[in-house]
């Protein structure tokens, strides 16, 4: 095990995902173009780093990083002299980290036409709209958070930066990740079926039992404080984008952390200003329960069978419903669809 948490995080990221595209957790060099201001729009949460804001707002001009995998000449500036170059590793096959430098680390979200080398998706290149709508959900949580607190049991990774390259599709996200620095260890939910046998035995415990209790309810728990803190709702809340905290004895705290808000939607009335509570729900709840345990049957060397996964998935729906139930003063049942009529005729 890597010494140092904010490490092993980064090592499970490397090791778990994408395995069959990815053959080396080796970084790879990111060019970056030097790009005049008046080109980009520009949003920056108010309360990011200012180290990160620094290391690509350099006085009229803005550093663009390009993707190490695209050759689509319609990504803006893809064909630029490289102003300089970062060290970066692969998270996921638009995503790197960038930890080197001043400041703390931080994820980039890049367009690319190549995911990876062998995969050819022209549609990852456009990424304007996704950039805006990660940044609107961002301010909300930020200003929801504002006014309630923090909740120590759910934790949202938000994008802390946000480019545009004027009249075209093309922009990047950089989201903070000082948050991961804070002595846990983050274990990447995609890594559970890979490394979580292990760490049950570490806890003397059996890897169904152990990861129902330390993943299914959890995250069914976390995806209901979501809504109900901020009415907001996963879109598909694979376990890309679901990361468990772990205490320095590598054992569960309860803490569930979400990242990419660019996947998230409102479905309440709190879309009708940033940071406002809701009182009913709009669109229809969809927990979206398997997506949560994508590919769990698929690892290589002990993968969740079949009763295994329809046992969590239990455990995730009925965690979910109590929760949502609990969080918003409500009694009754255990049905999702008699909980979803309360939710959406409510005052």
């Amino acid at each position: 095990m890597a010494p140092h948490p904010f490490a092993q995080w980064l090592l499970w990221e490397e090791q778990s995902n994408f395995a069959g595209f990815r053959t080396s957790t080796g970084s790879v060099e990111l060019a970056l173009a030097a790009v005049p201001r008046g080109e980009v729009s520009i949003e920056l949460a108010a309360d990011a780093p200012r180290a990160l804001a620094e290391r690509f707002l350099a006085g009229e001009r803005v550093l663009l990083p390009r993707h190490p995998l695209n050759r689509d000449a319609s990504v803006a500036f893809s064909c630029a002299p490289a102003a300089g170059h970062w060290p970066a590793r692969f998270t996921s096959s638009r995503t790197l980290v960038v930890e080197s430098g001043p400041g703390a680390p931080f994820a980039l979200k890049l367009a690319t036409d190549h995911p990876h080398t062998g995969v050819c998706q022209p549609e990852k290149t456009r990424m304007a709209a996704e950039v805006e709508e990660a940044l609107r959900f961002a301010a909300h949580v930020r200003a929801v958070d504002a006014r309630l607190g923090p909740d120590p049991g759910l934790i949202v990774l938000c994008e802390s930066l946000g480019v545009r390259v004027r009249g075209s599709e093309t922009g990047f996200l950089v989201r903070d990740l000082g948050p991961l620095r804070d002595g846990c260890f983050y274990l990447p939910a995609f890594s559970i079926p890979f490394v979580g046998r292990a760490l049950a035995a570490l806890a003397q415990r059996e890897f169904a039992a152990f990861w129902a209790d330390a993943y299914a309810e959890p995250v069914g728990r976390a995806k209901a404080r979501l809504l109900a803190r901020y009415g907001l709702q996963y879109v598909t809340p694979n376990p890309q984008n679901i990361l468990v905290q772990l205490d320095r004895a590598l054992r569960p705290t309860g803490a569930i952390v979400f990242r990419d808000l660019a996947d998230t939607d409102f479905v309440t009335d709190s879309a009708r200003a940033c940071g406002a509570p809701w009182t009913r729900v709009t669109a229809a709840l969809a927990p979206e329960t398997a997506n949560s345990f994508w590919a769990f049957d698929q690892a290589p060397d002990s993968p969740a069978d079949a009763d295994t996964l329809e046992r969590w998935y239990g455990r995730h729906d009925r965690a979910y419903v109590a929760e949502l139930r609990r969080q918003r003063g409500l009694a009754g049942s255990s049905s999702l669809e008699a909980l979803a009529r309360e939710l959406a005729a409510a005052a």
